[in-house]
């Protein structure tokens, strides 16, 4: 299993896709069936309703879980 954890700086859409892109090279390099990413948002002014959000995207045939605290 991978873990990749990524601090969210710019957008979370390029967070997002740049932490995918990582997870899948780690993934491969391991030869993992299972890779998680997880953001964390360090905002102040965001509550975490607005922080906290699960999904999985499906790239190269593998799911990667994504999420957001």
């Amino acid at each position: 299993m991978v873990i990749e954890l990524k601090i969210l700086y710019k957008s979370l859409e390029k967070t997002i896709n740049e932490g995918i892109k990582q997870t899948l090279s780690y993934m491969d390099r391991c030869n993992a069936g299972d890779g998680n990413l997880l953001i964390f948002d360090r905002t102040e002014d965001k509550s975490w309703e607005e922080k906290i959000f699960y999904k999985e995207e499906k790239v190269q045939g593998k799911v990667i879980k994504i999420y957001g605290m």
